[in-house]
């Protein structure tokens, strides 16, 4: 299996309906999808990681919602909530959802928000992928794909987007003491481990380290 790092940029940065009114909150930011699953009514059930606002303006903003079906907020301290929402189905969601039901792909949240949209892990077998990106351009929704790797559901969702050499210089750095104060190896040391030269560890360690802080500032 095969994991792919996608962002979905819908229109105006957020999808149509509850979406977009959590986005035009001032003050509030939706900081993450935890959960978002399509049930047998063929309604929805999400929950927001929502920074900032108060749960009274959240509560007004899902009790007016035409949308919304039933709700509830808990406050999480911090100026933090989580947000259950329970919605109708909007057609531009469906779609992909369709996409990956249809090509038995996994969705692996949570899901990023970000100021232009999603950030989403999917896994499956390469050839689905590929026919699953192939139906995805028919759609109206902007898609990228941001990094590949191999499906590794063992491993910190932060080290899934390593390639094999990356991730095999990263353990070999860590075990000869790279990262310890003060270091204990060079990159002489490490590449005379990779058996490649100096400047190939140090590329290979700076591409690896910029990937898991990447992933983990993600979320």
């Amino acid at each position: 299996m095969k994991s792919v790092g996608l962002r979905i940029e819908p229109e105006d940065g957020s999808f149509p309906g509850v979406d977009s009114s959590l986005a035009a909150l001032p003050d509030v930011r939706r900081d993450g999808l935890s959960v978002l699953d399509r049930l047998g009514d063929g309604t929805y059930a999400m929950l927001y990681r929502v920074v900032g606002g108060d749960g009274d303006q959240l509560r007004g903003v899902l009790a007016d919602h035409e949308e919304v079906l039933e709700f509830d907020v808990v406050d999480a301290g911090d100026r933090r909530h989580y947000v259950f929402v329970n919605v109708l189905a909007r057609e531009s969601v469906d779609a992909l959802l369709d996409v990956v039901e249809a090509h038995r792909l996994l969705l692996d949240p949570p899901f990023h928000v970000t100021p232009d949209g999603l950030r989403v892990t999917v896994s499956g077998d390469p050839e689905s992928l590929r026919e699953a990106f192939a139906d995805v351009d028919a759609l109206d929704v902007s898609i990228e794909v941001e990094w590949t790797g191999g499906f590794r559901p063992e491993e910190p969702a932060a080290l899934t987007r390593l390639t094999d050499r990356q991730r095999e210089a990263l353990r070999v750095a860590h075990r000869l003491g790279f990262y310890e104060t003060p270091r204990e190896a060079s990159y002489e040391e490490i590449g005379a481990e990779l058996d490649c030269a100096p400047s190939t560890a140090n590329e290979l360690l700076r591409r690896a380290e910029a990937c898991v802080v990447d992933a983990l500032l993600d979320g």
